[in-house]
């Protein structure tokens, strides 16, 4: 019975911890959206110091030039993204290539990794954080749309970008993510015959 319970009581910390995972990111998402200035200031300097970070370890710790040189490139790219932050375009070149840069600066880690025998795990995720995630994952958070770019509008283009009547008002990347979810949840539950009393933030309707 023993072994059971602690398979059960594993799944059970896994579901508490994306809970409070999804509660941190609304959260963090809400202060980006309201200290936008402070939060381009903290990007900023967040990507200079993974920068000064890649250059360290190549001189130090000897790491593949390509792949460093990669990085900082790409970098480079998240850095012209500040120009019109909290704002991107989300079929702007500029974007995808930043998409499929990450997917490449991946993929160029994992194999050095995968080839130096010497690095461990706990190593490993110590550099992927920093240095190929932190960025990313904070213009996730912290980037804005307009209402008429999310992807439950009814607009056309969806996520086409900086619309040019923002007058209806602005919500980041994350929010307008779970509101889409939300929006097909509600669809899914109302075509079954079930109308849900509460949204996805836990309001009442």
């Amino acid at each position: 019975f023993f072994t059971p319970l602690v398979y059960a009581s594993g799944y059970l910390v896994l579901i508490f911890l994306a809970i409070c995972m999804a509660c941190g990111l609304y959260y963090m998402a809400e202060l980006a959206e309201e200290y936008s200035r402070l939060t381009r200031k903290i990007l900023m300097w967040s990507i200079i110091v993974v920068s000064v970070i890649h250059v360290l370890l190549l001189i130090f710790d000897g790491f593949p030039w390509f792949a460093t040189l990669f990085g900082l490139g790409l970098h480079g790219v998240y850095f012209l993204f500040l120009k019109d932050f909290p704002y991107v375009n989300f079929g702007s070149p500029l974007f995808i290539g930043a998409c499929v840069g990450l997917l490449v600066n991946h993929y160029l880690w994992i194999v050095y990794f995968r080839d130096e025998y010497k690095y461990r795990v706990p190593q490993i995720m110590a550099f992927f954080v920093p240095c190929v995630w932190m960025v990313p994952f904070g213009f996730f958070v912290s980037v804005s749309l307009g209402d008429t770019v999310l992807p439950s509008a009814t607009h056309s283009g969806g996520l086409t970008g900086r619309s040019d009547d923002m007058s209806g008002g602005k919500s980041s990347a994350l929010k307008g993510l779970l509101s889409w979810f939300s929006s097909k949840r509600d669809h899914y539950m109302a075509s079954s015959g079930l109308n849900p009393s509460r949204d996805f933030w836990g309001k009442d309707r």
